[in-house]
């Protein structure tokens, strides 16, 4: 008896755009999905290189305005006569002209990014336009400015990746911005001292104000992280990175209170290496419990 004759080899249909038809195998599938975590890796870089980009020109515009808002009372201070336009090295027509082009790409890099972005930057904008032009100078309004200032780019990062925040994760930072604040206040104060030319806001505030204020809000701080850890649908085992944040808003305030630092957080952020390690263990245990899909406790 003989063997049924064999079907001719016949190639996959070859469709309009070149790929060959038919059922997927196991390699093109493969290449499916590389294409796809590829395709959106670029997507979420290139957003968030806009949105970097978006609020960097936002912020420098911002700094631009207010060093012309402030040119006068600058050239009189101790450090900042330094300043460009202080100093006269920039003159305040380049600098009008520079600001209006910031403004410009800031709001137009993020429109780009849709219109939940585009509206954080431009309310971030407009809030420092009238700090710049009057709230810097009322007691209190001014750290709250500042707070917000924060929280407002905290917002535009979470909605140019299309996700809604937690309502904890935005009063975490909001407290940890004004708790940054006070301690920048503190620091003023001190060396206003002996620097005639100080904030003329800080004639509101005295040391044992803005200690009970600091207190407050490094209290408030760890709250609401923690009940943003227990409670935001996120791991509940990130409830571990509490006493990393305790630590370290402890140690800043301790050196607040006994070495005076603080008039430039960003300084201490560079220097300090307690403040170093407490970010760097916090980053990697959040990053291991979030993406390693780590219980320790139950949901709930």
């Amino acid at each position: 008896m003989s063997a049924p004759p064999q079907e001719p080899y016949r190639p996959p249909p070859i469709d309009g755009r070149g790929a060959p038809q038919g059922p997927a195998g196991p390699l093109q599938l493969k290449a499916v999905a590389t294409g796809l975590v590829v395709d959106w890796l670029a997507t979420w870089l290139a957003s968030y290189m806009i949105l970097f980009l978006a609020l960097s020109v936002a912020s420098s515009a911002v700094y631009v305005f207010n060093d012309l808002a402030d040119i006068e009372h600058d050239r009189a201070h101790l450090t900042k006569r330094l300043r460009p336009l202080a100093a006269g090295e920039v003159a305040p027509s380049t600098a009008r002209l520079v600001g209006g082009l910031l403004l410009v790409l800031a709001l137009g890099s993020s429109a780009w990014l849709g219109g939940s972005v585009l509206a954080c930057v431009l309310a971030y904008l407009v809030l420092n336009f009238f700090y710049s032009k009057s709230l810097k100078h009322v007691v209190l309004v001014d750290v709250v400015c500042i707070a917000l200032g924060f929280a407002l780019r905290v917002l535009a990062g979470i909605y140019a990746l299309g996700d809604l925040p937690t309502v904890w994760i935005i009063l975490c930072t909001f407290f940890l911005a004004l708790f940054l604040a006070f301690g920048k206040r503190r620091a003023e104060l001190l060396d206003a001292e002996e620097d005639p030319q100080a904030r003329p806001v800080l004639g509101g505030y005295d040391r044992r104000f803005l200690d009970s204020l600091l207190d407050s809000s490094a209290t408030t701080v760890i709250l609401t992280y923690a009940l943003f850890t227990a409670t935001s649908g996120k791991n509940p085992s990130l409830i571990v990175t509490v006493p990393i944040v305790y630590y370290a808003i402890l140690h800043y305030r301790r050196m607040l209170q006994t070495t005076g630092q603080g008039a430039a957080p960003e300084q201490v952020l560079l220097h300090d290496r307690v403040i170093q390690i407490c970010i760097g263990v916090w980053l990697a245990t959040f990053l291991v419990i979030s993406y390693g899909d780590l219980h320790f406790f139950r949901d709930g």
